[in-house]
């Protein structure tokens, strides 16, 4: 199996404004590249083995789901994922096409407050036949996003003629926290001064930790992001679904891309922060695409 990952392009939106474009890793978004670390770590350290007859499991509300169901059939490992009534069905599709087995808790685990509720109800019910990859306490997460993502996006930067005095300011929505870390780990290698932006939903609170219903799927998810803690982050942009909706039709109209709700969300606080100029670069993502939704 190649190693290579094709490196995904920047979308300058603004003059020194840059959305990294996930939605076209061949895993269909930046989740690929953790389900890809989550294996390889597990295979690594000898945990799983091909045709061993461990069978992996995870909780994910669908781009984490998607890209190890693509790893998992791949590599041989069978496949269970815990995902969230209220996650995109499309998503929860194409996994299962991809050969995974999709539990969907509301139908299947009524019982439980939440995935990992499930998740820990399917380990204690058949004790041995799993291996939780667990991404949110998986140090291998944001190992992705520091050696993948933002190793990417930092050596773009410097080829745009960025140096070690461009301030860097990155926004970017808190799920787990990985991406966040792991890319501002990365750029810090370079630049002095990198700045964290979180994307705040509607009827949520990044700060006083409170995390509201929303339609943000893989913002704010109901606990604080473990890889970043809110109190690192340097300054907090709330976002309202109005805001989230002219930024995807911004988005579609100029650039011709059309992406997800989170992917809208990160533009939408993009254009509410501090202006670029030559030595201060704002980046952000665009995750996934917005065909992957109702």
């Amino acid at each position: 199996m190649s190693d290579t990952v094709l490196p995904t392009p920047l979308l300058e939106v603004l003059p020194n404004t840059f959305l990294k474009c996930e939605f076209l890793h061949p895993g269909r978004s930046h989740k690929a590249r953790v389900a890809r670390a989550l294996i390889d770590d597990a295979e690594r350290r000898g945990v799983i083995v091909r045709g061993g007859g461990t069978a992996l499991i995870e909780r994910t509300g669908g781009n984490l789901g998607i890209g190890l169901a693509i790893e998992a059939r791949i590599r041989g490992h069978e496949l269970v994922l815990v995902t969230d009534p209220g996650y995109s069905r499309i998503k929860k599709e194409i996994a299962g096409r991809l050969g995974a087995k999709v539990v969907d808790r509301g139908v299947s685990h009524p019982e439980c407050a939440d995935n990992e509720a499930a998740v820990q109800s399917i380990l204690r019910g058949d004790p041995g036949r799993f291996h939780y990859l667990n991404q949110f306490g998986n140090p291998a997460n944001p190992a992705a996003h520091e050696q993948g993502t933002g190793a990417e996006l930092l050596a773009q930067l410097i080829s745009r003629g960025h140096g070690r005095d461009t301030r860097v300011t990155l926004v970017s929505g808190l799920g787990t926290g990985a991406t966040a870390r792991g890319v501002s780990s990365a750029l810090r290698q370079w630049f002095r001064v990198v700045e964290v932006v979180g994307v705040e939903p509607p009827d949520c609170d990044l700060l006083a930790d409170r995390h509201g219903e929303h339609g943000l799927q893989g913002f704010a998810v109901g606990q604080a992001a473990p890889f970043f803690p809110s109190g690192e982050l340097d300054a907090v942009v709330p976002v309202t679904d109005g805001e989230v909706a002219v930024a995807g039709t911004r988005l579609f109209e100029e650039h011709r891309v059309f992406v997800g709700p989170s992917s809208r969300a990160n533009f939408a606080a993009v254009l509410k922060t501090r202006p670029a100029s030559a030595g201060n670069v704002v980046v952000s993502f665009l995750y996934d695409r917005g065909e992957d939704y109702e």
